[in-house]
């Protein structure tokens, strides 16, 4: 895996690029230029984006009627330097005819507590809390953990 970034000469924008594709980040306009969303932004996208993945692969893998997966996600940051996240909240909206709420509530704890590689790395100094949302009812909320838990053995 490999990115790379060279400043556009503008403000604090910064033009990416990975696998041929690119995009560009920015500060807002008090420091930038505005030309693209802010790294921290592109990191609460990023949360998001790979725990979506893991959810809408493990719903189809179950051969589920999944119409949609959107996942939103807030948070503040920390006074001072480095600002960091304080509490990321994640938000799925999941829609689909034959879903029932064990399985979606089942493909996102896998993602939220095994599968998610952008979430471990942000778990250790933010916390990442979620909630499940299947065709627009509440079914489960819950806290991102990817603590090794050892198995209970039965002697």
């Amino acid at each position: 895996m490999e990115t790379k970034t060279q400043w556009t000469g503008k403000g604090l924008g910064f033009a990416a690029q990975s696998r041929g594709m690119k995009f560009v980040m920015d500060g807002k306009p008090a420091d930038g230029s505005d030309q693209g969303p802010s790294p921290k932004e592109v990191l609460l996208a990023s949360i998001c984006a790979c725990s979506g993945m893991d959810v809408v692969s493990i719903l189809q893998k179950m051969r589920l009627d999944l119409q949609s997966c959107d996942v939103d996600a807030q948070t503040e940051t920390t006074e001072g330097h480095p600002a960091i996240f304080k509490l990321v909240r994640v938000q799925y909206q999941i829609k689909g005819s034959n879903i029932k709420p064990e399985q979606a509530t089942k493909a996102v704890v896998l993602s939220m507590t095994k599968y998610c590689g952008v979430t471990a790395m942000v778990c250790p100094t933010s916390p990442v809390e979620f909630e499940v949302f299947l065709n627009e009812t509440k079914i489960h909320e819950g806290k991102a953990d990817f603590t090794p838990h050892e198995k209970e053995s039965h002697s």
